[in-house]
This record gives C-alpha cells, sequence and structure tokens, in this order.
C-alpha cells in the first residue's frame, strides 16, 4: 500500500508534464502547419501568376493552347487537337507542319455546309484509330471566333454490347467538354488580356483583382525592379542574394509572406526573378489563437484516450473484417475476368475454340437430356486466304473482328459465337430448330455482305458459306451434328459459295 500511495503523485506529475509537453508540440506543430499552408498559397500564387505571364506574352503574338491542354488533358488520350479560324484555316495544331493550311475532313466540310451540327460528339476512324470526336464553336459577342478540331482514342474502352452511350463514354464525354469549357474559358481570357499590352497594368489589374496580393515585380539580372504592380518600386535595387527565397517581413505595419524565385515566363530565360508580397495578416490573427487551441485540444484528448483507443480498436476490427471481405471478393472478380480471359479469342473477342468445344457438348447434352431443340451454324469467310495474300494479314485480321462483330449483332443473346481456327466461326444455337437456325444464318449472311470493310484506302467485300446442322435422334454426341454442319458448309462452297445449306441426311 505505501508504494502504491508514493507512486501516484509521480503518476500524476508525469500526466501533467506529459499534457504540458503535447500542448507545446501542438501549438508548435499547428503553427508549423499554418506557416506550410501559407508557403504553399504563396506556390499556388505564384504559379498562378508566372502562367498568367508566360501567356500574356504568348498572346502579344498568337493565341497558343498547346500548354494549356498539356495541362488541363483530365489524362485524357488525346488522339488530335486544332484550334480553327471560322473559314476552316488551321490556327493551332499538334501538328505544326499543318498550321496555316485549310482543314479538309469530310465530316468538318459537311459541317461548313450545313449538313451537321456543331459541338456534338461523333465516332470515326482515323489513321486506323477508333475515336471519338467533336468539333467544339468558341463565340464572342454571339460571333463565331473558333471551332476547335478534338479526337480521343477510345481504343482501350471496352463498350457494353457496343454501345457507344456505355457509362465509360458518357464519362468520357463529359471529361471531354469540361476540358472544352475550360480551352474556351482560356481562349475568352487570353482576347481581354490581349487588350493590355503594357506589363505594369497587367501586373497591377492582376494584383489589384486578387484579395492577397500586395506587390508583384520583375527583377533582373541586376537586381533592379524593371516592372511592378507597384510604380513606386519601378527603378529600385533589390539585393537577390541576401534574401531568402520565402520569408515574413514587416511592411507599413503590415505582416507579409515575401517570395523571390527565379521564372522563365517572361522571356523564356531564367535571368529574371519575380518578387511577391503577399498578405499574411490571417497568419499573424492565427497564431495567437493556435496556443489556447493545441492546449484545449490535448487536454480533451487526454479524457477522450480510453474511450477514443477502444472505439479504435473496435473500428480496427471492423475494417480489417470488411477489408478482408474485399479483398476475398476482388480475388474472386480478378479470378472470374482470367477466366473470361483464358476462354477469350484475343482477336475478334469471341469466345476461343476450347471453350465453344467444352460450350457444344454441354448444350448437346443438355438439349439431349430434356428432348430440345440444337442447331449449329458452321461459317467459313469466303476466299480469305486471297484476302491475306493480296492486302496482307493485316487486313485479314481487321476483316476477322469486323465480321465477328457483324455476327455477334446478328445472333440472339442466348447464342453462343465462338471462333473455331483461322477464318471458321461457330454459332451454337440452344432451343432453336432448323427453321430458326437457317433463318438466323441468312441474317448473318445478308448482314456481312450488306457493306464492305474499309481497310486502309481498300474497300474489301465480305462473304461467307454457311453450313446448318440440327440434333436428331439418332446423334450419339455433340461431334456428329458438328461433321453434318461441317458438311453442310462443304455443299455451300461447292454451290457457289456465299450461301445456307443445310445438312440433309
Amino acid at each position: 500500500m505505501p508504494k502504491k500511495n508514493y507512486n501516484i503523485p509521480a503518476i500524476l506529475f508525469l500526466l501533467v508534464l506529459g499534457i504540458a509537453y503535447l500542448s507545446y508540440y501542438n501549438y508548435k506543430t499547428q503553427k508549423n502547419l499554418l506557416l506550410m499552408q501559407m508557403q504553399n498559397n504563396s506556390s499556388n500564387i505564384v504559379s498562378s501568376v508566372s502562367a498568367a505571364i508566360g501567356r500574356f506574352n504568348d498572346i502579344k503574338s498568337t493565341i497558343s493552347l498547346q500548354k494549356l491542354l498539356d495541362d488541363i488533358s483530365f489524362e485524357l488520350d488525346i488522339f488530335e487537337f486544332r484550334y480553327l479560324e471560322p473559314d476552316g484555316t488551321i490556327k493551332n495544331s499538334m501538328f505544326k507542319d499543318e498550321i496555316g493550311n485549310i482543314y479538309s475532313s469530310e465530316i468538318f466540310t459537311k459541317i461548313m455546309q450545313g449538313d451537321y451540327d456543331l459541338k456534338k460528339f461523333f465516332f470515326e476512324v482515323r489513321d486506323y484509330v477508333n475515336v471519338m470526336a467533336i468539333y467544339y464553336p468558341i463565340y464572342k459577342d454571339n460571333d463565331l471566333i473558333g471551332i476547335i478540331d478534338l479526337a480521343v482514342n477510345i481504343d482501350g474502352y471496352k463498350m457494353f454490347k457496343n454501345s457507344k452511350e456505355s457509362f465509360s463514354m458518357l464519362r468520357r464525354q463529359e471529361d471531354i467538354m469540361n476540358l472544352l469549357k475550360s480551352i474556351e474559358g482560356s481562349i475568352s481570357n487570353s482576347i481581354a488580356i490581349s487588350k493590355k499590352i503594357d506589363i505594369h497594368d497587367f501586373l497591377q489589374s492582376y494584383a489589384n483583382s486578387t484579395q492577397n496580393i500586395e506587390q508583384i515585380s520583375l527583377i533582373n539580372s541586376n537586381g533592379e525592379i524593371f516592372a511592378s504592380s507597384d510604380n513606386k518600386e519601378v527603378g529600385r535595387k533589390f539585393n537577390i542574394e541576401k534574401s531568402t527565397a520565402s520569408s515574413l517581413v514587416q511592411k507599413d505595419g503590415h505582416l507579409l509572406h515575401r517570395t523571390i524565385v527565379r521564372d522563365k515566363a517572361y522571356n523564356n530565360k531564367s535571368d529574371v526573378s519575380l518578387l511577391f508580397l503577399i498578405d499574411a495578416s490571417n497568419y499573424a490573427s492565427h497564431e495567437e489563437k493556435l496556443l489556447q487551441t493545441a492546449i484545449l485540444t490535448s487536454i480533451s484528448a487526454l479524457f477522450f484516450a480510453l474511450f477514443t483507443s477502444w472505439a479504435i480498436y473496435r473500428s480496427t476490427l471492423q475494417s480489417s473484417r470488411k477489408e478482408k471481405e474485399r479483398l476475398e471478393l476482388l480475388v474472386k472478380e480478378r479470378t472470374r475476368e482470367i477466366e473470361i480471359l483464358s476462354k477469350t479469342d484475343v482477336l475478334t473477342g469471341l469466345w476461343n475454340r476450347g471453350y465453344l468445344e467444352e460450350m457444344l457438348e454441354m448444350e448437346f447434352k443438355r438439349a439431349k437430356r430434356n428432348k430440345e431443340d440444337i442447331s449449329i451454324i458452321l461459317i467459313d469467310l469466303d476466299h480469305f486466304k486471297n484476302v491475306n495474300d493480296t492486302y496482307g494479314h493485316q487486313a485479314g485480321d481487321e476483316i476477322l473482328r469486323k465480321a465477328s462483330q457483324r455476327i455477334k449483332e446478328s445472333v440472339r443473346e442466348t447464342d453462343f459465337v465462338g471462333r473455331y481456327g483461322g477464318e471458321e466461326i461457330v454459332v451454337i444455337l440452344p432451343e432453336a430448330n432448323t427453321e430458326v437456325a437457317t433463318k438466323i444464318a441468312e441474317q448473318i449472311r445478308v448482314k456481312l455482305a450488306q457493306e464492305p470493310v474499309v481497310f486502309q484506302e481498300h474497300s474489301i467485300p465480305v462473304t461467307a458459306s454457311f453450313g446448318v446442322s440440327h440434333l436428331r435422334n439418332e446423334h450419339e454426341n455433340h461431334l456428329m451434328v458438328f461433321s453434318e454442319a461441317d458438311e453442310a458448309l462443304y455443299r455451300a462452297k461447292e454451290l457457289g459459295r456465299n450461301r445456307v445449306e443445310i445438312f440433309k441426311g
């Protein structure tokens, strides 16, 4: 007992000492954070003014949008970007060699003729890349002053059921519109700023338009202020070498934060320094309050320490459980994605041969067991070898992709479409008799031959031969049905191709 009584004062002393130290540490930390925040704000202001000065100089000669595009592209995969005069003259472009030429895009020409509307997204292929593009008008006082041509690469986005209205596309369109609005605002601001050709007036207007910038000055390599928002400062010598890059100074009884940086925005050289004096009154007014706030926070933390520890412990357990469940779900999702990829043909996006044969056997057994109809369509693209020999394997790959897409668009949601090998594609039609299968095959044939596939500058016609077979009682396995479809396909080729033949036993 005596030992315990002697230990109580010591514990209380250590506790009070700990609270005192925590209060002091908290005060210093908050003060440093406040100072760091002010420095960060100053840094942001410096970056903003530097960009404005650079834009001011650019606007004297022309409107330059490429840097703006790089800065605020929202991480879009921008494929092409141009700024056009109302008559179609290319004023600014990602491709410097086309600046000054007349833009001759087919869709743009139709827009200028009034056949299409501006400010509307459309999809096309540019240089063999799928893009989502828009022609965005820029107006000033209701007069058209320019048009932005912006195209974004969308090859990386998989659209659900090939829908251009997918969530990913809508999000991309929203980001593009935000980018275009930013560019539109920059152009309007640039035109307004270009009217101020005097750097002194520009700096003064910029400083007056803000609430916390007291002074902006430009200092040459000799330490002389040659431009300033305060005309009285022009010509004054300033010792840059003895001045710190960031410090607190007093001027006319006001606490100011002074920042000095080397900057290339004015003349693309590093021999000019920017001097900023930024109001630090908020820092001064809050510094005294920080000590009281820190002490109260420390005392409150003492009373709630145990409760907070208990709450954190419970919260950690719950978070761990949720994280475990999330990771397990993520593993399942990734496993399913890998499983789907392992069953998918990389070139066409159809099911691959292994999964197709697995589904054919499973559907055959199910139909056989339930005494249901099932049919098979075997498709072979006509003269595919000639396409590869004449136009190259890349043309053949493009035809396979387009043909696969058209086939998927022509079948039912319950049907399975897979690439069997080479140019052969198989369609499994559960619960479909010969009549239904023949009708679907004819739909696919018409869809394939409806229009040629355009590759580079070549228009390549696409047709296919079809063999159709249907499950009968005498079939012992799915291979027999497949073999009959193959015989029907062979007969379609013999009879002239581009036709549908049904196996007739």
